[in-house]
């Protein structure tokens, strides 16, 4: 069965954390002066902390990739309502007794590091989904048509949407949006049921928009109209812009004495603003090659959705799709300023253990999906 492994998928991963330690070295490194003459003047500028951690969390997640492989993903249908059982009583537990960084109360402190429940809870949601939609769907070609053919779906989406929210993480709470979406528009779901869903949506905006702390709102309000925001309102995103265009086309280089990110001009360049960073130093051919390597990982995990041999399987490896598709426009789109800040990563890139192992585990079920595309017997 192992004769069966993407490769090609796994080396776009490797290419990516590869990439992405460069990135965090330059990122983490103290001002260069320039003057630097040696391997030794220039190492002891480096703050090797983060990327030996990314390290870790990679050779971790890899771990954990090569266990799921070993287990046939079908005989996890029945388990996954106890994942999602157990991914709502994290996200519960740590709104009474996590730590807040950044105005968010998200993470568990463990040893020093950080445990961020709901970034596993993304790879809950995509098994919970899966399994209910293949259910509804396996030997039905009408897709979903009636209102409690979602309804299972819908209310186990609600709760971890209010949980993540009202932490308050918005950008997470919008990537369940997305696997929600994406598993629907898979299963072939009814036009009239996304209208429905789309005037409930419309309907709680109100409620959300009264709920959401008044950061949030200022990002928004500062993203639709710049012109009457404070130079304190548009700081991160008018810096990110700035390094971006600073790198030009092929970009200041690696450790470049006077970068804006080696000053620490970027705010939260080894995660958020990694982009802005790595465009800065590579340039916009650097900017390019980090796209075309998401859009190689996207393509080619559409392509093992619709290969796999079940809809369960299906359903996981378009969830995964969905979840990558809208970290990746999101981050960057922020970093450019085509979208608003939302804080949330760019997967197998910026800096953070809690997102890198989450992904390389619903990477691990993409693959093992895929090595059971044919009925096997032993």
């Amino acid at each position: 069965m192992f004769k069966y492994v993407d490769w090609f998928l796994l080396s776009l991963i490797f290419v990516l954390v590869g990439y992405s330690l460069l990135s965090i070295t330059n990122a983490t490194a103290s001002p260069f002066t320039g003057g630097e003459s040696s391997l030794s003047d220039i190492f002891s500028n480096l703050n090797m902390e983060k990327t030996f951690w990314q390290s870790i969390f990679f050779l971790s997640g890899l771990g954990l990739i090569f266990l799921i492989m070993l287990v046939d993903y079908n005989n996890l249908r029945h388990y996954t309502e106890y994942i999602y059982w157990i991914c709502i009583g994290l996200l519960v537990a740590v709104y009474f007794f996590g730590t807040t960084q950044n105005g968010t109360t998200g993470w568990f402190l463990i040893g020093g590091r950080g445990f961020q429940p709901s970034e596993f809870t993304k790879v809950g949601l995509i098994l919970a989904f899966a399994r209910i939609m293949a259910a509804q769907t396996e030997g039905n070609e009408n897709g979903i048509t009636r209102f409690s053919q979602l309804w299972p779906l819908l209310w186990r989406f609600l709760i971890p949407f209010f949980l993540v929210a009202i932490q308050p993480d918005m950008g997470t709470a919008l990537v369940y949006v997305a696997i929600f979406i994406g598993i629907l528009f898979m299963a072939k779901t009814s036009l009239k049921l996304f209208g429905i869903l789309a005037g409930l949506a419309g309907a709680a905006v109100p409620l959300i928009w009264f709920l959401a702390p008044e950061y949030m709102k200022t990002r928004l309000f500062t993203f639709l109209n710049p012109d009457f925001a404070t130079s304190d309102q548009v700081y991160h995103a008018t810096q990110a812009r700035l390094a971006i265009g600073s790198g030009q086309l092929t970009g200041k280089g690696l450790f470049a004495a006077g970068s804006m990110s080696q000053l620490g001009f970027v705010p939260e360049r080894h995660n958020d603003f990694i982009f802005a960073v790595t465009t800065e130093a590579f340039g916009f051919i650097g900017a390019i090659i980090v796209i075309a390597l998401y859009a190689l990982l996207i393509v080619r995990t559409c392509t093992l959705a619709v290969r796999a041999k079940d809809d369960f399987g299906t359903y996981i490896t378009i969830g995964v799709v969905a979840m990558m598709l809208f970290h990746v426009t999101e981050n960057i789109g922020m970093n450019l300023g085509l979208l608003p800040i939302t804080g949330i990563s760019l997967p197998f890139f910026s800096y953070g253990g809690s997102n890198l192992i989450a992904t390389m585990i619903a990477y691990g079920f993409v693959v093992s999906i895929d090595m059971r595309r044919t009925r096997w017997s032993l």
